[in-house]
């Protein structure tokens, strides 16, 4: 039976968004993905997020970190399921995160198989995510970006990841995000309010509103 380790090994190696740390705590500013939720924590890192983004909306900033946080743990849970048919955990406790220059990295001392994606992803990690930042960004938008990065995983994992995106877009809280013949979002994740930004292939606007900046920085 591959273990875990060697499967987030063999995941990492289709991308490096999907990669996670493993083994002995690195040097660093670790910290329990719990802490994510904390409201200081929070502004602290969307502050940091829209100084870099050359943005003053905490919301774009909010929207930013949270898809792509979305999609770093679609790809570890589906990728490994994908790969392996089991799901690495992804226990809040656990899991640690770090950033480095602007990019969200991932580390777990001692992987483990745990249970389904939707548990590990949405009951685990998203849900209570959605709950802590929902004074910052409109929850309808965070589901819409957890949906948004389910599909995505696809494009880097192939076939194999297929079914089990298809189930997990069946799951309620998901379902409700898309349009099911279009599969584009009922909500927008916002890039269209970042220096350059415009819409996504996904968006529910065809062009980006009315209300885009005009001045870019």
């Amino acid at each position: 039976m591959t273990d875990a380790a060697g499967v987030l090994e063999r995941i990492a190696s289709l991308s490096p968004f999907f990669a996670v740390g493993t083994g002995p705590v690195p040097d660093g500013r670790w910290q329990p993905t719990t802490t994510l939720r904390d409201p200081l924590t929070r502004d602290a890192l969307i502050a940091a997020t829209a100084e870099r983004m050359g943005i003053t909306e905490a919301r774009v900033a909010a929207s930013t970190l949270h898809l792509g946080y979305a999609a770093r743990l679609w790809s570890v849970a589906v990728g490994s399921v994908a790969v392996s048919g089991r799901c690495i955990g992804l226990e809040p406790e656990r899991l640690l995160w770090k950033t480095e220059g602007g990019t969200l990295l991932l580390h777990l001392p001692d992987p483990q198989f745990g249970a389904s994606p939707s548990a590990e992803v949405l009951d685990g990690q998203i849900e209570p995510l959605i709950t802590a930042w929902g004074s910052v960004l409109a929850p309808g938008a965070m589901w819409g970006n957890t949906a948004s990065a389910l599909t995505g995983v696809v494009q880097v994992v192939g076939d194999p990841a297929i079914p089990h995106v298809e189930a997990l877009l069946a799951e309620p809280r998901l379902r409700a995000a898309l349009d099911p013949s279009t599969r584009r979002r009922r909500s927008c994740c916002l890039f269209y309010r970042t220096p350059g930004g415009g819409v996504c292939g996904d968006c529910p606007f065809p062009s980006p509103p009315a209300d885009a900046p005009r001045h870019r920085r």
